[in-house]
């Protein structure tokens, strides 16, 4: 669900602005055909060019566009209607370098270099697009532009360092854990950043009370956003756990690469790899000393309109946890396989109510974004996990799970993008073991301004969905701030 609001959030980012440049092509429309109408013979090309347009036929207009400006080089409406079509092409390289020439030819015109600052943005050039941007506001002579106004807010947040600090605290039938991390995102450049978080996790078992165990990560990640909402992030992980007593403390260096890519406008991919990364979806995995190899892969279709979106994906994980002689090196084994189909739809949406800000998800990788929606789901997983006996001694796993889920999530912003809240519920058949599960959660945030940001989330399921039994709860405050 989570990768549907993200989907979701780059594909709105895609259109930013989108009454600036419904507006934008209103104007060129108008120019196109003042200026025909007040030639005793109308140009043939820019006519035939704006009734492309017009009928959506945006590749024959702009190749009709380009042949007229190889012979007029220097007719504006021709460049700005070439742009538009252009943009609705999805060719961004092209569309960028018309704006580009527009915006260097007349650096007087508000709308132009607005519309250089849409296509700048949506390349992944926030610096540039935070440019273009104050420069169009400071051109502008009729007051303030509530659009440029919230692009210019947008820019300043992606472009500034971010430090988050979140906490958490997680309960599970046999341990309970908590968790503190802070981080800070440093923006290097366009399309860069670098994120360094340090993570300290302190687990304590419920039925024993003298067993305890302290895990510290010190995570570094370089993150590389590309146009059109792709994206890849790399970085070594380091990792030392501690049992009570400091016995047979285990430090291990691994790494975490991830890739997101687009296929045209319908269809993107990720993927995910990690060596030797803490394994802490639960606390009786931090109190053992979780750790966990891994990959896997996901693909994102979302035909006919942007309220579906149809996905597949699977994952090979290997997991291990110390040994129950706190002295030895050798770790206990267990191997786990997912594949995963399913399908959201978007019942309702309201535009332009979204959480004010641009922060980043608690990991400071990917922006987290919150607006008005509702969305329904449906998964099915199977899952089949391997251990040893070593390992299943100590946690239980569900050996296979097929399981179909329904859930909703329902999302809300206030109407001034201070508050938001979201509400999350799902109820699985497991038609392997004949069992019913569920899960509920919810998350307040709150942005008193645009650089801050509060959320305090809670969660309850009855099973993890990679079959770890027993009930867990999970709550958290974190807060975000841009300096």
């Amino acid at each position: 669900m989570g990768s549907f609001v993200r989907v979701l959030g780059r594909q709105k980012r895609r259109s930013v602005g989108g009454t600036l440049g419904r507006e934008a092509l209103a104007l060129a429309l108008l120019v196109a055909g003042g200026h025909a109408w007040g030639q005793t013979a109308p140009v043939p090309p820019l006519e035939r060019a704006t009734t492309l347009v017009q009928s959506r036929e945006f590749e024959q207009a702009a190749a009709v566009l380009r042949d007229f400006l190889s012979l007029q080089p220097a007719n504006r409406e021709a460049k700005e209607l070439l742009a538009f079509a252009l943009e609705s092409l999805g060719d961004l390289e092209g569309e960028r370098q018309v704006r580009s020439a527009l915006a260097a030819e007349f650096p007087a015109d508000t709308r132009i270099q607005a519309d250089y600052g849409r296509v700048l943005e949506r390349s992944g050039e926030e610096g540039g697009a935070l440019r273009a941007y104050r420069r169009a506001r400071e051109l502008n002579a009729h007051g303030p532009v509530p659009e440029l106004d919230a692009a210019i807010e947008r820019m300043r947040g992606r472009t500034a360092l971010e430090v988050g600090t979140p906490l958490a605290v997680m309960t599970d039938p046999d341990a309970a854990a908590s968790c503190f991390e802070a981080g800070a995102a440093i923006p290097l450049g366009s399309r860069h950043h670098l994120t360094l978080l340090g993570t300290h996790y302190a687990a304590e078992a419920r039925t024993q009370l003298s067993a305890t165990t302290a895990s510290d990560l010190l995570a570094v990640s370089l993150v590389r956003r590309h146009g059109a909402g792709a994206s890849w992030t790399v970085g070594p992980r380091l990792h030392l756990v501690s049992p009570r007593g400091g016995a047979g403390r285990d430090l291990g260096l691994g790494a975490a690469i991830a890739g997101r890519a687009t296929f045209g406008p319908s269809l993107e991919a990720e993927g995910k790899a990690e060596v030797a990364t803490p394994w802490h979806e639960a606390p009786l995995a931090i109190l053992h000393g979780g750790r966990t190899t891994a990959a896997e892969g996901h693909l994102y279709f979302h035909p006919f309109s942007q309220r579906l979106l149809l996905q597949a994906g699977a994952r090979r994980r290997r997991l291990s946890i110390l040994a129950e002689d706190s002295y030895s090196t050798r770790r206990s084994e267990a191997w786990q396989s997912l594949w995963i189909v399913g399908a959201d739809v978007v019942l309702w949406r309201k535009r332009g109510a979204a959480l004010r800000g641009e922060m980043l998800d608690e990991a400071l990788i990917a922006p987290a974004t919150l607006s008005s929606a509702m969305t329904l789901a449906y998964r099915h997983y199977d899952v089949t996990t391997r251990t040893t006996p070593e390992f299943a001694a100590r946690i239980g796993f569900v050996p296979r799970g097929s399981v179909d889920e329904a859930s909703v999530v329902t999302t809300v912003a206030s109407s001034r993008g201070h508050l938001g809240l979201e509400l999350s519920a799902g109820l699985a058949r497991d038609s392997a073991r004949q069992a019913r599960v569920w899960r509920a959660g919810g998350a307040l945030l709150w942005a008193p301004k645009p650089a801050t940001r509060f959320a305090l989330r809670y969660e309850e399921a009855t099973e993890i969905a990679t079959g770890l039994l027993g009930r867990r709860r999970a709550g958290g405050l974190s807060f975000h701030v841009d300096l």
